[in-house]
């Protein structure tokens, strides 16, 4: 090859890149291997199915043709889709030299294929055999791009699905209850919603707290934007996540979990970022403990009660509303006969007034571990519900927890019963005989379908948080029944 020869194939790449920048990339690069191979015919392709290829350019005779889709078995692409390179010498048809190569993904899989028709034979030498290489690199790239293309138009399209099912998952208008209770809650998550203000949310376990958080969130002028959860109970905790809710929603589950020095942790990384690293993010925080006690016990930060404390909601047990009882079943029955594939076509009238008249001491999660569990045990179209598909419950605790419905409503300023101080509720007796009867009916497992903590209508770790503060061990209550 002479020095003519490669400025000749220096200014032929380059003349062709550069257009190829501005026109039809795949057009240009067919033409151009028309032209460095001779070539009647040269198709750029894409695998459209395991035995067949969609061309995205075709160039015949000098000008560009129609792009269509066709069978590889049968023709010398086959064993191009397969991965070879191939020239062949075609003894049928008008065409008499064939060239094929595969395009790949970085991975080594075939995206696709350049191939090419001369109707005399074909001459492939070194030069030629270089040009191609560089153009069906050329080509690859140019492949990858397009499927990096058509998979980000995929996940645009799925989250603006997964942003509109969250919307309606925690629409405010979509939340099950008619009580005045609950459109007190309602109304709270709506003024916190047309604020940028820090949210606490308080109440006991299974109340909903985190639905309420996600529902202020998807209310807000920040719905577009990320809600990151950090659980607090976890024991390696790591604040890096405050970073990926920038302009979103932090929701730290059950702060008061956290230790003295966690706090401390907490409030160093709260206090910079809006000021000097740009990050913009809005805290929600839910709790079952009563903060302010803590802070009185020097369990808790006052400075980080304050940030956190601005607008609060409290959420009033089921057992406080039960005219939310009905309306909750029948939200939660047709949510999760769609997921189970059950078709229902009422509810028995007996069964949510027997649920109605419940203590449900689990809440909303311990009503829809019911819902769930008679959706499994019956394929009747008239789906019956009974609390006796509950972990048993002592009559004791049943008029324990229920006898506090009755009482004297708290004004919504006030944080709720603390459930974690059974010490002062008077009820610590009951639970502790009703946790150590499920603990020793599931043979002491906590986690799982079959475990302690969903038969309780709790977390594992609100569970064990409860075990260790009514002074629960295996070792030390062998005799416990």
């Amino acid at each position: 090859m002479t020095a003519a020869d490669n400025c000749d194939d220096l200014e032929l790449l380059a003349t062709g890149f550069a257009r190829a920048r501005t026109e039809g990339v795949f057009s240009v690069l067919a033409q151009m291997f028309a032209t460095i191979l001779g070539a009647s015919e040269v198709m750029v392709c894409e695998v459209s199915a395991r035995t067949r290829a969609r061309a995205l350019a075709v160039w015949r005779d000098g000008a560009s043709a129609p792009n269509y889709e066709y069978e590889l078995t049968g023709t010398p692409c086959a064993r191009v889709r397969a991965g070879e390179t191939l020239t062949l010498e075609l003894s049928a048809g008008h065409y008499r030299g064939y060239f094929g190569t595969p395009l790949t993904a970085n991975d080594g899989a075939v995206l696709g294929h350049v191939c090419a028709y001369t109707k005399a034979s074909l001459r492939f030498d070194a030069r030629r055999r270089r040009l191609c290489e560089i153009l069906a690199a050329r080509a690859a790239a140019e492949l990858r791009l397009v499927h990096v293309k058509r998979e980000r138009t995929v996940l645009r399209t799925q989250i603006r699905q997964l942003r509109a099912e969250a919307a309606a998952e925690y629409d405010i208008d979509a939340i099950a209850g008619v009580s005045a209770a609950h459109r007190r809650v309602i109304e709270e998550v709506r003024h916190a919603a047309a604020t940028d203000l820090n949210v606490l949310i308080t109440g006991e376990p299974g109340t909903g707290k985190e639905l309420m958080a996600r529902a202020v969130h998807s209310t807000s002028a920040r719905a577009e934007r990320p809600f990151v959860k950090i659980d607090c109970t976890t024991i390696e905790l790591d604040f890096g996540a405050y970073g990926l809710a920038h302009r979103g929603t932090l929701f730290l589950d059950e702060p008061g979990a956290l230790s003295l020095e966690m706090q401390a942790r907490l409030m160093d990384v709260l206090e910079p970022h809006r000021d000097d690293d740009g990050v913009d993010v809005r805290l929600i925080a839910a709790s079952t403990r009563d903060l302010r006690a803590l802070i009185r016990t020097n369990s808790f930060r006052e400075d980080l009660h304050n940030r956190l404390n601005v607008i609060a909601i409290g959420i009033p047990p089921l057992r406080a509303r039960s005219d939310d009882v009905a309306p909750l079943v029948q939200a939660l029955v047709r949510k999760q006969s769609r997921r189970l594939g059950r078709r229902v076509a009422g509810i028995d009238p007996d069964s949510l007034a027997e649920l109605t008249h419940y203590a449900w001491p689990g809440n909303i999660r311990e009503l829809a571990n019911l819902v769930e569990r008679a959706l499994l045990a019956s394929d009747a179209p008239v789906l019956r519900i009974s609390t006796a598909m509950l972990a048993p419950t002592a009559h004791d605790e049943r008029a324990a927890i229920g006898a506090t419905a009755t009482a004297p409503a708290r004004a919504p300023v006030d944080p709720p019963v603390d459930f974690d101080d059974t010490l002062s509720t008077g009820l610590h007796v009951v639970q502790r005989e009703h946790i150590l009867r499920i603990l020793n009916a599931t043979h002491w497992v906590i986690e799982g379908n079959s475990g302690a903590a969903i038969k309780l209508g709790m977390k594992p770790a609100t569970l064990r948080h409860r075990m260790k503060k009514l002074g629960i061990s295996r070792a030390q209550t062998p005799q416990a029944g």
